[in-house]
């Protein structure tokens, strides 16, 4: 049914429940994923508290994200995936709707945050910016329930 997954990562634990299916469908159908991760130039925006997703106290650097990339990487290859990674550079809505559309994706999963209305309406809901630039449908990953 899909050819070509595109898994979009910022590393919280949502966006791991995220990974958790979109494994899943790839074993189902092509057995290959791809997990991106997107940031603005000269920014780096992970989710606190750093220690919990194993990075220093003192913020990430770009040798984290790498690793913390890669980490993904091998869990959906130890599902038997064929898996590919790649750091985009630029706003992450903008940056993952742009390389679906020159990859070719099928689907893009991601993670929703959870935000309340307040953030939602400051900051505005990634997922939802990332559904109106995908070039094809985009599966939301709603939070786990506490």
């Amino acid at each position: 049914m899909f050819d070509k997954i595109l898994l979009a990562t910022d590393f919280s634990p949502n966006a791991d429940a995220a990974l958790a299916l979109a494994i899943d469908l790839a074993q189902r159908g092509p057995r290959a994923l791809e997990i991106v991760h997107a940031y603005r130039t000269g920014v780096i925006v992970l989710p606190p508290p750093l220690e919990l997703l194993g990075l220093p106290p003192s913020g990430p650097t770009f040798d984290h994200l790498e690793a913390a990339l890669e980490s993904r990487v091998q869990q959906a290859r130890a599902k038997g995936l064929r898996v590919e990674a790649r750091t985009l550079v630029g706003e992450p809505t903008e940056a993952i709707g742009d390389y679906a559309r020159e990859t070719g994706a099928d689907l893009i999963v991601v993670g929703a945050r959870g935000l309340g209305l307040l953030d939602r309406v400051l900051v505005g809901s990634v997922a939802a910016k990332i559904i109106r630039h995908a070039p094809c449908p985009v599966l939301v990953v709603p939070p786990r329930a506490s």
